[in-house]
């Protein structure tokens, strides 16, 4: 918006620079009573706060603002703004009267088409080139508080589809030191294409405002070995609501996820042994439904349904209330091992040792057990 706005004053000083001009031309050839429309010009072209001067047949004319802020130095500015294209926008370093070296930015136009006669204006950005460099100095000082930390800082500007990417997020997408990413296909592109659903499913979300927070793991596509990263961002909106940019950070969780995977691993290996022993195994809560039965006592009861049922659901009245008794003796008074019998789909009795043992989670007991079968009753 400020680019904007110093755009159209600079284009509203051309234009009165221009009619300036004209009326100076017009003098040439109009009797004397025409002083009064440059007088005018010229009453504008002082009034202008921006410093301001055009050379015309080799003579310069300046404004107050131009005198107040050069002063002695005026001479030798114009000097500086003669060696400028005489068309264009020009950033210099120029010293102003009080001995302060300023950051500006001149705009220069030809006069009504003269290779020599042209008009330049003198715009002081010192405070703006000092917020950049704040700015820059800021995001160093984030990038290496986040290097102590593991992550890594990207910031997407959505208004010119550019995204800034720390060196520490270059290194761990794979990109080298002379490479400048600043796109979002930068990023995309290093997805792997089994998560690539995910990392589009969560972006869009959060981009329409269903998520508070953008948070996804994904592969990095080509790694060696493979690299796995949790990306972070939160979008910033504007003026109707509309997402203008987003802020966020990557971090390689690869020992994480490599972790994970070996606990997955020997979950399933444990499971794979529970569900192939030739004993009737189970868990159930406190209140007698089952919520893991394996393969074994499936089959004993004819692979009825069983999940979330008690022994009331599963069993006759007489076995249901033998099986609620070792519960009671096993959760309250430490009793572990039972003698129980069991009738199988088919109606036989069968006899089993039981052992049970307690689990104490974070809001519940668990019982947990294996019923052994005996070949007979003692």
């Amino acid at each position: 918006m400020l680019q904007i706005v110093l755009f159209a004053t600079i284009a509203a000083l051309v234009f009165i620079i221009l009619y300036l001009y004209a009326s100076l031309q017009k003098l040439q050839s109009e009797p004397r009573s025409s002083h009064q429309t440059l007088l005018d010009s010229e009453t504008i072209l002082q009034a202008l706060p921006l410093p301001l001067c055009y050379k015309i047949n080799a003579k310069w004319v300046t404004n107050k603002a131009f005198t107040h802020a050069f002063g002695t130095m005026s001479k030798e500015t114009a000097e500086l703004l003669n060696t400028l294209p005489r068309s264009g926008e020009h950033t210099h370093k120029m010293l102003f009267d009080n001995d302060i070296t300023k950051q500006t930015l001149i705009y220069t136009a030809p006069l009504l088409g003269s290779s020599t006669d042209f008009v330049a204006i003198i715009v002081d950005i010192a405070h703006l080139h000092k917020s950049k460099a704040l700015l820059m100095q800021q995001k160093e000082r984030l990038e290496l508080a986040l290097e102590g930390s593991d992550e890594a800082l990207w910031d997407w500007d959505m208004k010119n589809e550019i995204i800034f990417y720390s060196s520490k997020w270059k290194h761990l997408m794979g990109y080298e030191a002379k490479d400048h990413p600043s796109t979002l296909s930068s990023w995309l592109n290093l997805v792997h294409s089994k998560d690539m659903a995910l990392v589009n499913e969560r972006l869009k979300a959060h981009l329409d405002g269903k998520s508070d927070l953008f948070v996804v793991d994904h592969r990095v596509r080509g790694s060696d070995p493979l690299r796995w990263v949790n990306v972070r961002g939160k979008v910033i909106v504007g003026k109707n609501e509309q997402p203008i940019r987003m802020v966020g950070t990557i971090r390689d969780i690869s020992n994480r996820k490599s972790e994970e995977v070996l606990e997955h691993a020997e979950h399933e290996r444990f499971i794979a042994f529970v569900e192939h022993i030739p004993a009737l195994c189970f868990i159930k809560n406190a209140q007698g439904h089952y919520l893991y039965m394996n393969q074994a006592y499936q089959k004993f009861l004819g692979f009825k349904t069983w999940k979330n049922k008690t022994a009331m659901s599963l069993f006759n009245e007489r076995t249901a209330a033998d099986i609620a008794e070792t519960d009671r003796l096993s959760l309250y008074e430490g009793v572990l091992e039972h003698d129980i019998t069991l009738p199988t789909a088919e109606g036989f009795n069968t006899h089993f040792h039981l052992y049970q043992f307690v689990i104490d989670e974070e809001n519940e007991k668990l019982l947990c057990g294996f019923c052994i079968n005996k070949p007979f009753k003692e």
